[in-house]
């Protein structure tokens, strides 16, 4: 009989260890989730504000597969906007993309940053000029990017 009770093991202690061990494990896995969460949001590229509606835009596309497509990474070549435009770049590649200005005749735009794959970035075009584009992380992705009068 007392084997029994020992393999059993009812009574209140018993019951609060497994309360105590019930209790941990959910600690355990909200802290895991929370953690898992914000180590996903850390990696996320935070996109720019959505332009004012009445402000023309023009959307510049990192293909899929832009590692491939040589100077057509980017679609159009070259790709060609105008003066007061935003020029808002789109990653809908599935890798990390950073596409820079190789000249500084255009100072609006710099850089893109790091664009994770979704993400976007905006820049307002106010000067007339004419740059070759690369992406930093994949130098064979070439372009040219205009910037005209209407």
């Amino acid at each position: 009989m007392d084997s029994q009770r020992r393999l059993v093991r009812t009574g209140p202690e018993h019951t609060n260890t497994m309360k105590q061990t019930e209790r941990m494990s959910r600690v355990a896995g909200a802290t895991m989730a929370l953690t898992i969460l914000l180590a996903a949001c850390a990696r996320q590229t935070p996109t720019s504000p959505a332009p004012p509606a009445d402000e023309p835009t023009a959307t510049a596309y990192i293909l899929p597969g832009a590692v491939n497509l040589g100077a057509h990474a980017f679609g159009d070549e070259p790709l060609v906007i105008y003066k007061g435009e935003r020029l808002r770049w789109v990653n809908v590649d599935t890798v990390e993309h950073n596409v820079v200005a190789d000249t500084a005749s255009l100072p609006e735009f710099v850089t893109t940053g790091v664009l994770a794959p979704g993400a976007e970035r905006s820049f307002t075009m106010n000067t007339i000029g004419t740059t070759a584009i690369h992406c930093m992380n994949h130098p064979q992705m070439v372009g040219v990017l205009v910037v005209q009068e209407r």
